[in-house]
Formats: C-alpha cells, structure tokens, sequence
C-alpha cells in the first residue's frame, strides 16, 4: 500500500500535481480534481472533501447525469475483461463483486440492465458501505422505482460517498461525514 500524503503534503503540491493526484476520485471525472485544486490550500481534509462535494452538488443535471455515467455497471462488462480503473476494481473487490455466484452474476446484471433501461445511466452505490450482494441487490430493486430527478441525487449523493473514501485512501486524515 502506498503511504498516504500528509495534509501539509496535500497543501505543498501544485495545482497541476494536485489534479495528478486526485484526477480519478470522482470516476472518469477529472473536472472534478481541477475545480478543487484552485482551492488549495485546505485547511482540514474534511474541507478537501468538501470542495469535491461542492463541486458535484453545483453541477446542473445534465452534468450529474454525465459524472454517474462515468461511473461502470456493477460487476459488468469492464469488471470481466479487466477494464475497470484501480480504484474501481478495489471497490468491486471489497464487495466480493469479483467472485459473485453465476446465479447473483445474472441477477446483477438483469438488475443492471433494467436500471439503465430506465434512467440511461448505471446503478451507482458506494459498494464498500454496502459491501453484500444482498444490500445491493435490494438497492437497485427498491431505487428503480424512482423518478429521474430523485435517482439524479441519490446517485450524486453515493457518488460523493465514493469520492471521500477515495480521498481518505490517499490522504491521512479522519472524515466525520462517514
């Protein structure tokens, strides 16, 4: 495992290395990182994790549509040909995403589809809280009832979830928001 950046480490780094650094805790969204690294320096890593949070809640809808659109299907197509980013990988792994059963494979991916079907965009939740298929399972279930406006926050709101423990992967610092 990687050492963790100190906060005063985090401060020290240029915008450009900050952006380096952080350019995937929002997946496939590097706007994100270089929005925030006009904030420097922060003067907690919960004011850090802030400013990405700003950052997604300030986005018009069409935008957040785009950023949960970054995001992959859960244990789909990239997952099984190895094409998930580093940090995607690791969340589908500490759910066991990985090593899912044919039968709950299928079932995920019928859930998958047919959330996607509804809102043209994938099921996003922060898979290390929810850590169970069963959890999630349930989640896609229950959530593809849904309206539109309703899954564009809910899935902003698990988006920004991603985000932190993304953030306190690479940064030392405690967060009280989790």
């Amino acid at each position: 495992m990687t050492t963790k950046l100190s906060l005063d480490q985090v401060n020290a780094l240029s915008p450009a290395e900050f952006r380096e650094t952080f350019y995937n805790v929002v997946e496939l969204c590097p706007a994100a990182a270089n929005f925030c690294s006009h904030m420097l320096p922060f003067s907690s890593v919960n004011t850090m994790i802030h400013s990405f949070h700003e950052y997604l809640s300030g986005l018009d809808t069409e935008s957040k549509i785009s950023v949960i659109q970054g995001h992959p299907d859960l244990a789909g197509r990239l997952l099984a040909t190895h094409q998930l980013t580093q940090e995607s990988s690791f969340e589908h792994s500490c759910a066991g995403l990985d090593q899912l059963s044919i039968e709950n494979g299928i079932q995920l991916n019928d859930f998958n589809n047919r959330y996607k079907n509804k809102f043209n965009f994938p099921f996003v939740i922060c898979v290390r809280q929810a850590r169970k298929i069963d959890v999630i399972l349930s989640a896609v279930m229950a959530r593809i009832h849904n309206s539109l406006e309703d899954e564009v926050d809910i899935g902003i709101e698990e988006v920004k979830k991603i985000c932190e423990l993304r953030i306190l992967e690479l940064v030392d610092g405690q967060s009280d928001s989790i």
